[in-house]
């Protein structure tokens, strides 16, 4: 059974910046995400979270002839328990600094949507 896929406005507004930035792969962004829900631990775990079920998915940006490397990046947290996963972050490899940048990316955004979560 598929998960509940849940879109939070932080990420919405992120995504948004991508879309205006890469426009012909608005459709291979989204497969991707839609795809989340079918399999909610694609990706690799990101560490440091502890028990929260947080991944990062790879997607290259075919049109632009960027690859899986200097790609977008997709932050989710999967909640086995509940059954929903929900993309909390999306950024382009390269444009957030360092690592431990996009680890304060992604507790800001997961503060943000905490009243969110189940």
């Amino acid at each position: 059974m598929p998960c509940e896929l849940r879109r939070f406005r932080a990420f919405e507004r992120q995504l948004h910046t991508i879309f205006k930035i890469f426009p012909n792969s608005q459709k291979h962004i989204e497969n991707n995400i839609s795809k989340l829900s079918k399999k909610p631990r694609n990706g690799d775990r990101y560490p440091g979270f502890g028990e929260l079920e947080i991944r990062k998915l790879r997607i290259p940006l075919k049109a632009y002839n960027i690859g899986k490397s200097k790609g977008l990046r997709i932050i989710t947290i999967y909640v086995p328990e509940k059954n929903i996963i929900a993309p909390l972050v999306i950024y382009k490899k390269g444009n957030h600094g360092s690592e431990k940048d996009v680890k304060s990316l992604i507790m800001s955004t997961i503060k943000e949507v905490k009243e969110e979560l189940p």
